[in-house]
C-alpha cells in the first residue's frame, strides 16, 4: 500500500509539473511575439515529437501512423490552436490574451453539450457564464476605446479556446495509447506548421540566444513536454487533485506576466482571474455530475 501511495504521489507530482509548465505559456508566448509563430511551432512540435519517440523506444510503444485520418485531424487542430494563440500576442496585450485562452473549459462544456453528449447540466452552463463574465470585465474596461487590432487579437485568443475545446472533446473518445498517438500528432503538427511557414513567410529571422531559449522552453514545456507529464499524471496519479490544481494555471500565468512587466496590475485583472478560475471549478463540478 505504501509503494502504491508513493507511486501515486510521484505521478501526481508529474501532473503538477505540467500545470506549472502551462502557467508559463502566456509569458513564453509573449516573449516569442517577435518571431513567426509558424516557425516557432515547427521547432516546438519537432522537439515534442523527438521526446515522444524517445519515450516510445524506451517503453516498447509503437507510434501511431502519420497518415491515419484521426492523427491528421488532431495534428491540424493542435497546430491551428497554437498558431492562433501565438498570433494573438502580435495584436493585443498579453495578459488579456492569456486569460481569454483560459475560457477553453467553458468552451469545452458548451461544445460538449451541443455535439458530444457531455450532459454537464446546469453547473456547466453556469461555469461557462462566469468565465465569459470575467473576460467581459477585463476587456470591457476600455469600452469603445478598443483598437481594431486588439479586437482581432482577442478574437484569435477566443478562437484558440474553441479549438482547444474541440481538440479535447475529440481526444476524450480516442482509445489509442496517448503517448504513442501524441508523438505522431506532434510530428504531423510540426510538418504542417513548417509547410505553412514556408508557403507564407519563408524568411529566416535572426535568432538571438533569448529566442532560442524561448523556443526550447516552449518545446520542452507548455507546448510539448507538458502533454506527456499530464497524461502520466492523469492516468496513474491523483486525477481529482490534479483537476483542482489545474485552476491555478491562469493565476500562475498572470502573476508571472505581471512579475515580468508584461502588464500593469489593476482590479479588473484580478476580478477576471477570480471569475475565470471560479468558472473553471464550476465546469469541473458539472463534468463530474
Amino acid at each position: 500500500f505504501l509503494m502504491q501511495g508513493q507511486v501515486s504521489v510521484r505521478y501526481t507530482g508529474l501532473g503538477a509539473l505540467a500545470i506549472l509548465s502551462w502557467g508559463t505559456l502566456g509569458a513564453l508566448g509573449a516573449l516569442s511575439a517577435s518571431l513567426p509563430p509558424h516557425l516557432v511551432l515547427t521547432f516546438c512540435f519537432a522537439i515534442t515529437a523527438g521526446m515522444g519517440w524517445t519515450i516510445c523506444r524506451l517503453t516498447g510503444r509503437t507510434p501511431a501512423r502519420l497518415l491515419d485520418r484521426r492523427v491528421a485531424l488532431f495534428a491540424a487542430l493542435l497546430a491551428a490552436y497554437h498558431i492562433v494563440y501565438l498570433e494573438a500576442f502580435h495584436h493585443a496585450d498579453p495578459i488579456p490574451v492569456s486569460l481569454i485562452n483560459y475560457l477553453w473549459p467553458a468552451c469545452l462544456i458548451i461544445l460538449g453539450n451541443l455535439f458530444f453528449r457531455l450532459h454537464s447540466g446546469w453547473p456547466g452552463y453556469l461555469g461557462a457564464a462566469l468565465g465569459f463574465i470575467g473576460v467581459g470585465v477585463l476587456i470591457g474596461k476600455d469600452g469603445l476605446a478598443l483598437q481594431s487590432s486588439e479586437v482581432f487579437g482577442y478574437g484569435l485568443a477566443l478562437s484558440g479556446a474553441l479549438l482547444w475545446a474541440l481538440f479535447s472533446n475529440l481526444r476524450r473518445h480516442e482509445r489509442f495509447d496517448a503517448i504513442a498517438s501524441l508523438t505522431t500528432i506532434c510530428l504531423g503538427a510540426s510538418l504542417l506548421c513548417g509547410v505553412w511557414w514556408a508557403a507564407t513567410d519563408a524568411h529566416w529571422p535572426d535568432l538571438a540566444r533569448r529566442d532560442i531559449g524561448v523556443i526550447l522552453a516552449l518545446g520542452v514545456g507548455p507546448a510539448g513536454g507538458a502533454f506527456f507529464l499530464w497524461d502520466l499524471g492523469m492516468r496513474q496519479g491523483h486525477a481529482a487533485l490534479l483537476g483542482v490544481l489545474g485552476y491555478s494555471a491562469p493565476v500562475l500565468s498572470t502573476l508571472l506576466m505581471l512579475g515580468l512587466g508584461m502588464g500593469t496590475p489593476g482590479w479588473e485583472i484580478f476580478v477576471a482571474i477570480a471569475f475565470i478560475t471560479l468558472g473553471g471549478a464550476v465546469v469541473q463540478l458539472g463534468a463530474r455530475t
